[in-house]
């Protein structure tokens, strides 16, 4: 062991900061790193969003139908014929709801993005368990796009958050309405187990597609490329008007300055003609 005389104080006071460094990032890897919550559904998706460990509840995201027609259509469908036709018919819900995640997501300036993942009581995938990885996938094209290839996508297991989410809400008031309200409590529980188990067990998004993955990377390194040229112009821009301000500032403390030269000039010389009058007067 190591005793306090080993070291200088300053010495010990690294070791101690170190050590505490080591045992907050051992207990608490995910400290610093912020995240999106998503507990995606067909008609309302709720987000949420990480505070160091303490998530909130941040939006709900509701696709509207185009029509009651549309919706009584879907209602008369044949079950045996859902899995396939829900996949497609939801294409236009998955792409919007993903627009809008990635744009909350550049808002918040997210590290990550963790979708929950719905399945059965016994652990095996159901229905919603497809179109939630559909929903993931085109998140996860839709992320690296935008976002680049920094920002990972995780499916962690949701099973039970709705009910938890419901079981809360009617703690803290019994009386509240619920419908279509529990979505974003329900994005705030999945970060809230997903950071209590430190997002061990988390399943990585990948898109498939390398040649997919190596387009859209090289595409958004020339953004960022592009972006910080705009950034040094802009700099250089300020730079120029800052320089200009500063001369223009000095011309005028120059033409100040030789006006009061001038002035003072011409005050001596009216005070030396008044003398020289004065004493031709006497």
């Amino acid at each position: 062991s190591l005793s306090s005389s080993s070291f200088p104080s300053n010495g010990l006071q690294q070791v101690q900061h170190d050590a505490a460094a080591s045992f907050t990032q051992e207990t608490c890897p995910l400290l610093g790193v912020k995240s999106i919550g998503v507990d995606y559904g067909l008609v309302r998706t709720g987000v949420a969003v990480t505070v160091g460990y303490s998530p909130k509840p941040l939006d709900i995201i509701t696709v509207k139908k185009e029509s009651e027609k549309e919706e009584q259509a879907e209602e008369e469908e044949d079950e045996s014929e859902d899995d396939d036709e829900d996949a497609t018919a939801w294409k236009g819900n998955t792409t919007f709801v993903a627009e809008q995640v990635v744009q909350i997501a550049q808002r918040e300036q997210a590290h990550q993005i963790v979708v929950g993942l719905p399945l059965h009581k016994n652990g095996t995938e159901a229905k919603q368990t497809t179109l939630t990885r559909i929903f993931a996938n085109e998140l996860a094209v839709q992320v690296l796009q935008t976002l680049g290839p920094h920002v990972p996508i995780y499916l962690w297991d949701e099973r039970y958050t709705s009910k938890e989410a419901k079981a809360r809400a009617h703690t803290i008031d019994p009386t509240r309405y619920l419908y279509g309200t529990l979505d974003a409590e329900a994005a705030c529980i999945i970060l809230e187990h997903y950071y209590n188990d430190h997002g061990k067990g988390a399943e990585r998004v990948v898109v498939p597609d390398e040649e997919l993955v190596q387009t859209y990377t090289k595409q958004w390194e020339l953004e960022q490329q592009k972006e910080r040229e705009r950034l040094v112009s802009e700099q250089a821009e300020r730079e120029d008007r800052i320089r200009a301000r500063k001369e223009a500032i000095e011309r005028d403390r120059q033409l100040l300055l030789e006006k009061q030269q001038l002035q003072q000039q011409q005050g001596t010389s009216n005070s030396s003609k008044k003398k020289k009058k004065k004493k031709r007067k006497k």
